[in-house]
């Protein structure tokens, strides 16, 4: 179990590192079915305290410049987010309850796919990051339909499209990247804090000692790979990034052939 774990944080923390990922580790789920052989509900629920516990971090390193935001923003960000999250979770955690494993596993398959193909061939330029004001209308629906589309993948798979969703903001709504980041943080915290209730709850098991065993896990799992990042983000140049992006975009195709032939 030990050499299990150390295996996951090193290649989750170092993985993340490269790719700039805080809080959306999509790879946590994969390694948790290979490298610990756990069942895909089991993976999804433990990965459900880990990417909450990252984008809690997030937002309590930036609560003060979230303080300094608008009333108007801080009332969407606040109120309205959360409100949409508990709903759409409430749907994506129904349906996760009542697919079987087989279903669950296609559609990590089929993300797995559409995450590689992102890592391989999207990539923002200089410029893209420096965008101030977004494409009205888009904005509009990005605003309106992320956490929605969030929290119904996150109360389903665990994961939030965070590397799907963020480069449609940026490449086709000329958003701020700043603002869109914050944005996603947010709808991440609240969907995943939603789903974990929506899965326990229901569970017609309600098994509160695997309740437990999966928070322990998770959190462990999260504080290993935080430092596990932090320690290793240091030998990630800027200049590698892309080529190292690239590569495991190529890793991410090749595992989704290996979650294929898990169901």
């Amino acid at each position: 179990m030990l050499t299990q774990f150390f295996l996951l944080v090193l290649i989750v923390g170092f993985v993340t590192a490269g790719l700039t990922i805080r809080f959306d580790r999509f790879f946590t789920i994969l390694l948790l079915l290979f490298i610990f052989g756990l069942n895909i509900k089991t993976s999804i629920n433990i990965f459900l305290w880990v990417i909450m516990a990252g984008a809690l971090m997030i937002l309590l390193q930036n609560r003060a410049k979230i303080a300094q935001l608008p009333s108007k923003m801080k009332s969407k960000l606040f109120v309205l987010i959360p409100i949409f999250t508990f709903i759409a979770s409430f749907l994506g955690s129904l349906l996760f309850i009542r697919l079987g494993d087989g279903a669950l596993i296609i559609i990590l398959g089929v993300l797995a796919i559409l995450y590689g193909l992102r890592l391989m061939f999207i990539h923002f330029q200089k410029h893209e990051l420096e965008f101030e004001q977004g494409h009205p209308t888009i904005t509009k629906i990005c605003g309106l339909l992320g956490p929605w589309i969030s929290g119904f993948s996150i109360g389903l798979v665990g994961t939030s499209l965070k590397p799907l969703k963020i480069p449609f903001a940026i490449k086709v709504g000329k958003m701020n990247i700043k603002q869109v980041y914050l944005g996603n943080t947010v709808t991440t915290f609240f969907s995943s804090l939603f789903a974990i209730f929506w899965h326990f709850y229901l569970n017609n098991k309600n098994d509160l000692n695997l309740f437990y065993n999966n928070l322990i896990l998770g959190l462990a799992l999260w504080t290993g790979i935080h430092y596990i990042y932090e320690l290793t983000e240091i030998v990630f140049p800027q200049k590698w990034k892309k080529s190292f992006q690239i590569l495991i975009g190529l890793i991410l195709l090749i595992a989704s052939i290996k979650i294929f032939a898990l169901k």
